[in-house]
């Protein structure tokens, strides 16, 4: 892949992290009921972790000589009310994340030491993580 692909791959990687940051912080100022309170604070710890992943991709497009975005994936800013809804809206997106993300590691060298691609294995593991949280959350 060639930086220019790669830099704009990083900036769309970029965006939908910072909408999940927004779409986790909303969803847990939103949690009601009997479990709502430990449901809000992982919701919260993992819009942390967004956060995270949005500062090692800027990061990274930076190094390779690019121009992080600040656009939010408005498409992923999707809005819910009840838990059950709030916890698969944000399964779906550690889903489709992981996916993303691994699509994005089998075009990248992986020579010892190289930061990119160590950066994005972390970030992997990290929505792994979510994926498995979540599904126990709801259930499955």
């Amino acid at each position: 892949m060639d930086t220019k692909r790669l830099i704009a791959t990083l900036n769309e990687l970029l965006s939908k992290e910072l909408a999940s940051e927004i779409r986790y912080r909303t969803h847990a100022s939103l949690v009601t009921g009997l479990y709502a309170e430990p449901v809000m604070t992982r919701l919260k710890e993992i819009a942390n972790d967004e956060a995270a992943h949005a500062d090692k991709l800027r990061d990274r497009i930076t190094a390779l000589g690019g121009q992080p975005t600040m656009k939010v994936a408005e498409s992923d800013l999707i809005p819910a009310q009840e838990i059950n809804r709030i916890l698969a809206i944000n399964l779906k997106d550690e889903e489709d994340a992981v996916t993303q993300y691994k699509r994005l590691l089998k075009t990248l060298p992986h020579e010892e030491g190289t930061i990119l691609y160590e950066e994005i294995e972390g970030i992997v593991e990290d929505e792994q993580e979510h994926t498995e949280e979540l599904r126990r959350l709801i259930g499955r």
